[in-house]
């Protein structure tokens, strides 16, 4: 059968016929998404995630265009948005740690760079509003009143998310076992 007959039949709702897409390029999307990530398992994670945008999006896939060039632009796309996320929660890692104390000038003795590995597990330890509050304020460098409009929430609900997730993080690494997790 070929391409377009599989693709027609996929628009009509036949799993199956995408299955047989999938089973046609799920070897070339996998080693596209490996060239460009380096990781195995992120890559498996990519594709699959860009096979089922494909899916979903087959209704608006231009039949003029090869069905393997749209899916390549699909796990390139999908890759690129991975490697885009890892760099920004990188520098939010980084930032965290670099972050002045605001009653002394330079960075806090407690959050020095050579405990950047430590960070990650400990920001994963913070609420969601907390670790998005001290995102927009470390990362993006929103004021207070820009990250309550984010949060929907009162300017000084804003801040006190900033701060007591800097508390947390600065007690977790002091190795302080007893700051209860949100």
């Amino acid at each position: 059968m070929d391409e377009a007959s599989i693709i027609s039949r996929c628009r009509s709702g036949e799993r199956e016929a995408f299955e047989m897409l999938v089973a046609k390029y799920q070897a070339g999307a996998l080693s596209l998404a490996w060239s460009v990530l380096g990781r195995q398992a992120e890559a498996e994670d990519a594709a699959q995630e860009a096979f089922l945008q494909a899916y979903l999006n087959l209704p608006s896939f231009d039949h003029v265009r090869p069905f393997k060039s749209w899916l390549y632009a699909i796990v390139t796309n999908e890759c690129l948005d991975r490697l885009k996320k890892e760099r920004t929660e990188r520098k939010f890692r980084l930032r965290a740690f670099e972050t002045s104390n605001p009653s002394s000038k330079g960075p806090n003795p407690e959050l020095r760079l050579e405990n950047a590995a430590v960070v990650g597990p400990l920001l994963e330890k913070l609420g969601a509003r907390e670790r998005l509050a001290l995102y927009l304020d470390v990362v993006e460098g929103y004021t207070a009143a820009e990250v309550a409009d984010v949060l929907r929430c009162a300017e000084s609900t804003a801040r006190v998310y900033v701060f007591k997730a800097k508390i947390k993080l600065r007690k977790w690494l002091k190795g302080n076992p007893d700051v209860s997790n949100p």
